[in-house]
């Protein structure tokens, strides 16, 4: 079977989506306080502030509270007050998540590599794919500090494109912001039929496209098992892979401590010409996604039910 076309799949996906989600997180008020404080508070006073926040946060968010720990439950097989527990945990790390894009929009890159632990062997990997010629999809996942991630793709000398959803939440401007700071290329997912040809061009000139693979967007994805039960996941950046001839690799930057992050990368895949060629690639990621939140399952922020429109769904056709 021939994969589709570029072009044709993003004219059918090309209506700006409905945003993915929203939590009480992303409130102006919040980013604002986060921007006008945090930089006039020595790192060290940073910890107390991350626990009384989360406190706050956690008790008056039951939604998200609950669903955060239907999700731990599910990664962790670990019920009852240890997901509560857990869960706690994970508005804990977000809070801090949050409060380091006042690092990104003020930190100069020499400063940004010191705070990044494997970024040399990860940039050692990422120029032995790019001598092919054939450019490198990163594929990226809301694990850890993402945000960092993309600066850090930034500063190896190749211009980084990173496609996203249009969403009009309130922290969109400073997300934007930290973004343009770090010399990121923003590409909107679906709002064009020429975007992906765009990406396409991209890779051809040896750049690096980057691009979220643990929630689907638009018309292109594929049902796999992730921890035993069925999600959706997007199939887009493995067509691109096919039609470029580029790799793949998976890259998640955990947060250490308070003021340090790891780079770890996974792959790279490589796409055959055929639409099973595909779903085995899409497969092979699901693999790879189940090891990182696995690792680091209190830095996988979904404040929503993974796998709760997938209730009562058998297994995916196989």
């Amino acid at each position: 079977m021939r994969s589709p076309d570029l072009r044709s799949a993003a004219q059918e996906g090309r209506a700006t989506p409905s945003r993915w989600y929203t939590h009480g997180w992303n409130r102006d008020l919040s980013w604002r306080l986060i921007h006008a404080i945090i930089p006039r508070v020595p790192r060290l006073l940073r910890p107390p502030i991350h626990v009384a926040t989360t406190a706050v946060c956690y008790l008056a968010m039951p939604r998200e509270r609950h669903a955060a720990r239907l999700n731990l439950e599910r990664v962790t097989r670990r019920p009852g007050l240890p997901a509560r527990l857990l869960a706690f945990r994970l508005f804990y790390n977000f809070s801090k998540f949050m409060v380091g894009y006042t690092d990104l929009v003020r930190m100069r890159p020499e400063a940004m590599r010191r705070f990044v632990e494997g970024g040399d062997d990860a940039r050692r990997l990422v120029d032995t794919l790019l001598a092919d010629g054939k450019g490198l999809i990163v594929l990226t996942m809301h694990l850890g500090n993402w945000e960092m991630g993309l600066a850090h793709l930034a500063c190896m000398g190749r211009p980084v494109s990173v496609v996203l959803r249009p969403e009009g939440s309130e922290a969109a401007p400073y997300e934007s912001e930290a973004r343009r700071r770090a010399g990121v290329r923003i590409v909107p997912a679906g709002e064009s039929a020429w975007n992906g040809l765009d990406l396409l061009l991209a890779l051809r000139r040896g750049e690096i496209v980057a691009i979220q693979g643990d929630r689907p967007f638009g018309p292109l994805r594929e049902r796999v098992r992730l921890f035993g039960a069925p999600v959706d996941l997007p199939a887009g950046p493995f067509f691109l892979a096919q039609a470029s001839g580029a790799p793949i690799l998976a890259v998640c930057v955990p947060i250490r401590g308070h003021f340090r992050y790891r780079i770890v990368v996974d792959g790279p895949l490589r796409v055959g010409p055929g639409v099973t060629d595909v779903r085995a690639a899409v497969e092979a990621f699901a693999r790879i996604l189940e090891r990182f939140v696995s690792a680091y399952p209190t830095q996988w922020f979904n404040f929503y039910e993974v796998w709760e429109r997938f209730e009562g769904v058998g297994a995916p056709p196989g």
